[in-house]
């Protein structure tokens, strides 16, 4: 297939393996931000609602910091894991280029 010639967009979000790839795409996003923003708003409602228990401290380190922090490393991992799922994803995508070609 020449990288010039236009796909059949039609055909190709008929395809079963597109349909799988998006969808796959689109369950992982939804609940990694889910379950992120979840987590946020459960930090701030008790940074809030619960001060006095997010003042107690761990290690001479107070709970809000630890919440923060964990945030922060929150942060990293659902990167790390959308990188690692971004390689299984490549592959099918390749395999719907290819199919496409073969049309």
């Amino acid at each position: 297939m020449s990288s010039l010639a236009e796909p059949n967009w039609e055909a190709l979000a008929r395809d079963p393996e597109f349909r799988a790839l998006v969808a796959s795409r689109r369950r992982f996003v939804a609940i990694g931000t889910a379950f992120y923003s979840a987590y946020l708003i459960a930090f701030l409602a008790l940074l809030g609602y619960a001060k006095d228990f997010m003042a107690n401290e761990i290690l001479g380190i107070s709970l809000a910091l630890w919440g923060g922090l964990s945030i922060c490393a929150l942060t990293v991992v659902m990167a790390w894991l959308y990188a690692r799922r971004a390689g299984e994803w490549e592959a099918m995508a390749a395999r719907v280029v290819e199919g496409a070609g073969r049309r």
